[in-house]
């Protein structure tokens, strides 16, 4: 690849891979459709309080869906040249990889308001709050939104237009800057800050659950947790993977059958990533149930001290005035 010449290095996808491309999607599109409208149901119209719960689990569901309702675009892209304007492509892929990553960090958001709820309960109180969780998923939108929108401008005057939607044709690498910082900020960074406070969250309940001789709702709160550690790890960890074996095998400048190859595995792997929408939902449902029965748990124990104060205070003026 020498001068300006740009290398297209792109295989349609077979019919079988598109196929089984389609065979994932079609559930994920209808499963992760309805247990979002539930959750939007659930919590906007069952709930007259927004609470910051309530807040936040609706900012992931209002995302997912929205990536969701893309999801038969992308599908349609795979098989056929695009024939609709590149405009159209381009707002379509900007909708989707923005309200991917918003997802991401709302889940973030979701675990650091978790861990400060159980691991500083007493603090919560102010430390949480409806406002402060509006201001949390509107940053996250702006800064997800406007990174995105300059990333995508970055990314299509480095490979120029592409006839197809959603895949790369050419075999130019992308900018290192735009890799570092897709990988970076994209997966590392809140992955390191979910272990982090997941870990944090499942000591807090591990002492709780010792401490009560293996309470049941302790011990379901712990698999929660996990669970949603190990559904992050598994939906966004194989596309970002992806990601980085593709970039490395543009700079190695390998022939264009590995490079279909690796690029065949990211479909697969952006597709699995999609699963996530279909969980966010129910995972963030019985979060949100744990977290208050762990507050409402913690409150208890407050009034249960403060009674036992106010009694014994009651009893120490009462001995003290019998002696007078």
């Amino acid at each position: 690849m020498t001068g300006n010449t740009t290398v297209h290095c792109n295989d349609s996808m077979t019919k079988e891979m598109h196929l089984i491309l389609i065979g994932i999607s079609v559930p994920i599109f209808f499963l992760g459709l309805t247990f979002n409208a539930m959750t939007l149901w659930a919590f906007c119209c069952k709930f007259r309080k927004w609470t910051e719960t309530i807040i936040f689990v609706t900012n992931p569901a209002v995302s997912d869906s929205i990536l969701l309702l893309i999801l038969p675009f992308k599908m349609y892209s795979y098989r056929t040249t695009w024939n609709l304007r590149s405009s159209y492509c381009t707002v379509l892929e900007c909708l989707y990889f923005v309200n991917m990553y918003v997802s991401i960090y709302i889940i973030v958001c979701i675990t650091v308001d978790r861990y400060i709820a159980i691991k500083y309960p007493f603090k919560a109180k102010y430390l949480r709050s409806p406002k402060k969780a509006t201001f949390a998923c509107g940053a996250a939108w702006t800064l997800i939104c406007s990174l995105s929108v300059f990333l995508k401008i970055n990314f299509n005057n480095a490979t120029g237009n592409n006839k197809f939607c959603f895949q790369k044709t050419t075999a130019q690498p992308t900018k290192t800057w735009i890799i570092i910082s897709i990988e970076l900020f994209g997966f590392v960074i809140p992955f390191l800050i979910l272990s982090f406070c997941s870990f944090q969250i499942i000591v807090t309940l591990c002492n709780k659950s010792a401490e009560s001789q293996g309470n049941y709702v302790f011990g379901r709160s712990i698999k929660i947790v996990i669970t949603n550690l190990i559904i992050f790890f598994i939906c966004f960890m194989p596309f970002h993977a992806g990601l980085l074996h593709e970039f490395l095998q543009e700079m190695s400048h390998q022939d264009c059958k590995l490079l279909n190859n690796v690029r065949l595995f990211m479909s697969v792997a952006s597709t699995i990533a999609s699963i996530n929408c279909c969980l966010d939902g129910i995972i963030y449902y019985f979060a949100s149930i744990e977290t208050r029965e762990f507050l409402n748990q913690t409150k208890k124990e407050v009034n249960n001290v403060n009674a036992y104060t106010i009694s014994f205070q009651k009893t120490q003026d009462a001995w003290q005035s019998g002696i007078q």
